[in-house]
């Protein structure tokens, strides 16, 4: 596990070189988070130079909204990333969140991954971290954390909106390697315990545990 500590800007300048390193050595199949951390990551890529040709880009999470609500994964990063590139753009495939059949969507999902990538994992997949130590749209004690497909269909969130995709616990540890963005001091306990490797059992602290290269980039001050 590697820890990143510095201001927002600086931690959005280093995600930005390690995106343009390891697109500069192969492809690149990514999976996007959304909200507040999403905002962040997007800045960074915004400001990377990769040869976006090679990525191709997923989504870890989406609520059940079309892409032009305000609260759309996808629709965040395409006003602040796709829409503003000046140059051949990523392959994208965000998730079908919208359909009213959301089991089929999930499954849908599933399939696509499975023949975009072959069968294996995601090369990367960033990740915000809620103050419960929620990833993407994985709550502690959910029974979606039990899930053993790639997507999940959830219908009972514990916070707004209710209904959403997310990509499973057990497929995001399979990620090749993991980022998450831990922001404010709120999370700053959250980060410790995980570095700590308390035996927690939050989803943040399982995939920090069970994921085989995790980074966390923080701009609070941990202690190994």
């Amino acid at each position: 596990m590697q820890i990143v500590v510095a201001d927002v800007d600086a931690l959005g300048a280093e995600m930005a070189v390690e995106v343009e390193r390891l697109v500069q050595a192969d492809t690149l199949s990514c999976a996007l988070t959304g909200g507040p951390a999403g905002m962040i990551v997007l800045g960074a890529l915004r400001s990377a130079r990769p040869d976006w040709t090679r990525v191709s880009l997923y989504w870890a999470e989406e609520r059940a909204v079309p892409p032009e609500h305000p609260g759309s994964s996808f629709g965040l990063a395409y006003r602040m990333l796709l829409a503003p590139l000046d140059r051949p753009g990523p392959r994208v495939f965000p998730m079908p969140a919208a359909q009213p059949d959301l089991e089929r969507a999930a499954e849908d999902y599933d399939g696509l991954l499975e023949h975009e990538l072959g069968g294996g994992p995601l090369d990367l997949a960033i990740l915000g971290v809620g103050e419960d130590g929620h990833v993407a749209g994985l709550f502690p004690r959910h029974p979606a954390l039990a899930a053993t497909t790639r997507v999940v269909a959830v219908s009972d969130a514990p916070r707004p909106p209710v209904r959403r995709l997310t990509l499973s616990l057990t497929y995001l540890a399979g990620s090749a390697r993991l980022w998450f963005v831990a922001l404010g001091e709120r999370k700053r306990s959250l980060v410790q315990a995980a570095v700590r490797r308390a035996g927690g059992d939050t989803p943040f602290e399982r995939l920090v545990r069970e994921a085989a290269d995790v980074t966390i980039f923080t701009d609070q001050s941990v202690r190994r």
